[in-house]
């Protein structure tokens, strides 16, 4: 087994959402494999308002605070994109891992939250991401998609399935964070 794998999850999710318990409800878990790249997507309803959700959402430079996964973050305003640095660590058993991301992310026409990452200040090869944030009857929608290719190893076999547990995992412990953030 090899730590990228969990890596690759904390990359997929830095600040990622949803619960087990009362705190959300994960709707949609899917990680594919197709010769290096990995599909992530999630869905999610979280017990929180919307706009103070995509608030905690996006604010970038505060991630190290609320997430314990994220070691350091901060952020370069450039006009209507932001330069977005991360430093993950992420744990399966005893292999643990860090992975920088860097990536600019900018709001779509649509209102969806983009991000493409900066390959050479990465530890991925490409990824983009798009997340959409939408209320849904007192609470908030989170639907996730991404395409990565990690710089680094991930056995093809293991590896969706590694992510896909350690996304239910991260996902259950940062709801109950945000919600609590969302509610102040």
């Amino acid at each position: 087994m090899n730590t990228g794998v969990a890596t690759v999850a904390a990359a997929c999710l830095f600040a990622l959402f949803a619960a087990r318990t009362r705190a959300g409800e994960v709707l949609l878990t899917e990680v594919t494999h197709d010769e290096g790249r990995y599909t992530v997507r999630f869905d999610v309803r979280i017990a929180a308002p919307r706009d103070r959700l995509a608030f905690y959402l996006t604010d970038y430079g505060n991630y190290a605070k609320y997430f314990d996964s994220v070691t350091a973050s901060r952020v370069e305003p450039r006009g209507a994109v932001s330069r977005v640095f991360l430093t993950l660590s992420s744990c399966i058993l005893f292999f643990c891992r860090s992975v920088r991301i860097a990536k600019d992310v900018r709001t779509a026409p649509d209102g969806a939250i983009v991000g493409r990452i900066v390959a050479g200040e990465s530890d991925f090869e490409e990824a983009e991401e798009r997340w959409r944030v939408t209320a849904e009857n007192g609470a908030t929608r989170l639907r996730y998609e991404a395409e990565l290719v990690p710089a680094f190893y991930v056995p093809p076999v293991i590896g969706p399935w590694l992510i896909r547990y350690k996304i239910r995992d991260v996902l259950a412990t940062n709801a109950e964070k945000l919600e609590r953030l969302a509610a102040r």
